[in-house]
């Protein structure tokens, strides 16, 4: 098995993946040094509230809406943990199983909000942070939370592409009226949500 040198980790729920998803996944692939990208649904992200997909149906439409995406693999590492979803957790399985140099991307509301995660000290002795620019936050606050956790010794790149601004939460209540809307999902995601029914008893 290759020994990948770098790895980004890109989390979520994915409730649905939408093409949001998909065009983070693309301009991530095209850095040319990430040589893998791990897709992580989460199980029970603590500051997630009410219901979430089971993990069966996330996988399988992860599956669906980026297998043709390069470097992109569906990693099932959170899923397999006990307990709920905490990324300090999911980062050291990952290392005890020969990940190295792992890259965290998340959103620069998620960097602003940083200092609340669980562990995050930790985290950011674990691996670097890429940060997606996110409509509405503030770029002062974006720049001030990058120093402030540059002073205990992260390692952030802010990456230049913006990525559509999509609601998961509006699209599975848009299918719950009914309003399948193709231009947010990966046709064959569509394709099984419809066969499934997914969303309808929301």
């Amino acid at each position: 098995m290759k020994d990948f040198k770098t790895t980004a980790i890109f989390g979520g729920t994915f409730n649905p993946p939408h093409i949001g998803h998909s065009f983070m996944l693309e301009g991530i692939a095209k850095l040319p040094e990430i040589e893998r990208i791990l897709v992580m649904p989460a199980k029970a992200p603590p500051h997630k509230s009410g219901e979430i997909l089971s993990a069966e149906h996330r996988v399988k439409m992860c599956r669906l809406a980026f297998e043709g995406v390069p470097k992109t693999e569906i990693c099932l590492e959170e899923l397999s943990l006990e307990g709920k979803s905490y990324t300090v957790k999911t980062l050291k399985s990952l290392k005890q199983k020969g990940t190295e140099n792992p890259i965290l991307v998340i959103g620069a509301d998620s960097l602003i909000n940083f200092h609340k995660w669980y562990l995050y000290k930790e985290i950011l002795s674990l691996a670097e942070l890429y940060v997606y620019i996110r409509r509405g936050c503030s770029k002062e606050s974006l720049l001030s939370a990058k120093e402030n956790l540059q002073k205990l010794g992260a390692k952030i790149t802010l990456l230049d592409f913006l990525p559509p601004e999509i609601s998961s939460t509006e699209i599975r209540q848009h299918i719950k009226k009914g309003d399948y809307d193709v231009k947010l999902l990966d046709i064959k995601v569509l394709e099984y949500i419809k066969s499934q029914s997914l969303y309808k008893d929301e």
